[in-house]
């Protein structure tokens, strides 16, 4: 053996010797050299296997890439592009080939008839062909998925501060009063886009503000857990929860979820709340409110929905305190107990929806000291018994309401008592339905309370109201040039016509120069159990406000009707199209 490391073949002579030596020095350089291009092939695969996996986890985050995985994406999206333009031309040539080969065979069918055995390998090459065809597309828009995704990393929204991203997740929460704690539904599905948003979610206190609890007999929804997770995530916001308790006492069993323990969750928070609904089936299941603070009222309480049959005195005081916060302003009392019994505060209210049945004297009595309130709802039994001996002439009380909700027995005491300037909208509904033998409607009342208040009303509801065509004709014409929205619904029961031909006349809209037009800014009618009129004369009129050219200033956009087949097919026929030119017109056909 030789210094070199091999055998030496003794047959050889020292030329060829010095000739395989030299060539195995140069396969061992050729060997090192591959060794290198081997290792730099490595590094350059690790490199873009890196790049991948950095560019995968930017796919699966909503986070903004580096500067530097800026550049690396930037250059998959090179390569992405390339290759859609050669797959683009691929496809191209497959689809051409195809439709060559579908011809040829075509031709030779034509020639030779459907049943020649030539046929049979056209189709075999054409059934190729397709899967070619297949596999190219499946490429391409694989591809197309690919470099969609990486241009969106690019997008300027990865880009947006956590700040403000968690305002613009405030401003994607339902409008919804109370928010419904569902994966479907922000802000819950907020959570669920990526680990970024996540984040971003959670730490934003604002989105975590409101809570719809429901309860039953079955379950509790949202469960306790999630609800005191929801609390926690709130921060220090003001809250807003509604609990609704369909629970009866009948029913109820030792353990089962009430109001009572999510309430409890929220009584430490007492000094946050905000805006509070509580509605409950039963007034016999214990409400959790002795546990609620007794010597102060919660500071922040704006907004007060309570529902419930009847109080008991033990929690009297807890009530008590919420009315007394000094930040409320809207208050709705449902229920048999007397509110004013638990001192409401009614000076500082601007909105009371009471529906505890009234005698007209404390409706009166509410309205005097309630001089803020500009929105209200009452049901007043104005022929109830009182202690109070009438007046020889009643006193007017000059209030600036502006939107007045009535259930009333009688309207016409209740009418020659107000004066109401600012009022824009007015719903009357009649509690008692029976049938009289003369009409209840108080049309001179009312036309006097509405010239006496000198108000321009935007919106009509009379509900049960036995007014007359003529008296109806008469209300418009005094309202022609404020009213906007004209709601009338009558119980079946009742049978009273309020709207006939005269007044779907007077209601046509027609050229300023041929008549007398009344209401151009009415945009939206309702017309239920309370409407009978010649076939079409309902259609004129709808029609004649539905288009812009030439009508009233504001076109209808929204009407309601109650219409039968039998009696109003051209009515039917003609508001169909109309609809189909635009949506907005709803029938009910019976």
């Amino acid at each position: 053996m030789n210094q070199a490391g091999f055998m030496v073949n003794v047959f050889v002579t020292d030329e060829e010797a010095r000739e395989y030596r030299e060539t195995m020095q140069q396969n061992k350089l050729l060997m090192a050299s591959l060794d290198a291009e081997i290792a730099k092939a490595q590094a350059a695969l690790k490199q873009l296997v890196n790049q991948r996996t950095e560019a995968q986890k930017l796919l699966e985050s909503n986070s903004a890439p580096s500067d530097t995985e800026v550049e690396a994406i930037r250059e998959i999206i090179r390569s992405k592009e390339q290759e859609m333009e050669q797959l683009e031309g691929e496809v191209a040539g497959a689809r051409s080939a195809l439709n060559a080969m579908l011809e040829r065979r075509e031709e030779v069918a034509q020639e030779s008839g459907p049943s020649s055995s030539a046929l049979d390998k056209f189709d075999a090459d054409i059934d190729g062909a397709r899967a070619v065809l297949r596999g190219l597309l499946t490429e391409r828009d694989q591809t197309h998925e690919t470099l969609e995704a990486h241009r969106a990393l690019l997008s300027p929204s990865r880009r947006i501060p956590p700040e403000v991203l968690g305002e613009i997740f405030v401003h994607c929460l339902p409008q919804d009063a109370f928010i419904d704690a569902s994966v479907t539904h922000c802000p819950l599905l907020l959570t669920q886009i990526s680990s970024n948003w996540r984040s971003v979610a959670l730490m934003t206190p604002a989105l975590w503000t409101s809570l719809k609890v429901n309860l039953s007999t079955t379950s509790c929804l949202p469960n306790l857990p999630l609800i005191q997770a929801w609390i926690t995530r709130s921060g220090s916001c003001p809250l807003s929860f509604s609990i609704e308790e369909s629970i009866q006492k009948d029913y109820y069993e030792e353990g089962m979820i009430t109001s009572a323990a999510v309430l409890e969750l929220y009584a430490p928070h007492y000094h946050r709340w905000r805006t509070i609904r509580l509605q409950y089936q039963d007034w016999r299941i214990n409400t959790g409110f002795l546990k609620l603070p007794c010597d102060v009222p919660p500071q922040s309480l704006q907004s007060l929905h309570l529902a419930r049959d009847f109080w008991q005195p033990t929690e009297y005081d807890q009530l008590s305190l919420m009315l007394s916060a000094p930040r409320l302003r809207n208050c709705t009392w449902v229920s048999n107990t007397d509110l004013g019994t638990l001192h409401a505060p009614f000076p500082q209210l601007t909105t009371l929806f009471l529906e505890r049945p009234l005698i007209a004297e404390d409706f009166m009595h509410i309205l005097s000291e309630s001089a803020k309130i500009e929105l209200c709802q009452f049901f007043v039994l104005a022929s109830a018994a009182s202690n109070l001996a009438p007046p020889a002439s009643p006193c007017v009380l000059r209030h600036n309401l502006r939107s007045l909700d009535l259930t009333a027995d009688l309207f016409g005491p209740l009418f020659n008592q107000l004066e109401l300037p600012s009022l824009t909208h007015i719903s009357l509904r009649r509690f008692d339905i029976g049938p009289h033998p003369a009409p209840v409607w108080p049309h001179q009342e009312f036309m006097s309370l509405l010239m006496r208040s000198k108000c321009l009303l935007e919106q009509i509801s009379l509900r049960d109201i036995d007014i007359s065509p003529d008296q109806m004709i008469d209300c418009l014409r005094h309202t022609s040039l404020s009213l906007e929205k004209l709601i009338l619904a009558n119980d079946r029961r009742m049978q009273h016509i309020i709207i006939n031909d005269d007044v779907l006349r007077m209601l046509t809209w027609t050229r300023p120069d041929r008549g007398l037009n009344v209401c151009p800014h009415l945009s939206m009618v309702k017309f239920w159990d309370c409407h009978s009129s010649s076939d079409g004369v309902l259609a004129d009129m709808i029609e004649s406000r539905w288009k812009t050219d030439g009508g009233p200033a504001k076109s209808l956009s929204i009407a309601f009707l109650m219409l039968e087949s039998s009696k109003n097919s051209e009515d039917l026929q003609r508001l169909d199209l109309l609809n189909e030119e635009r949506i907005g017109i709803s029938i009910l056909r019976r």
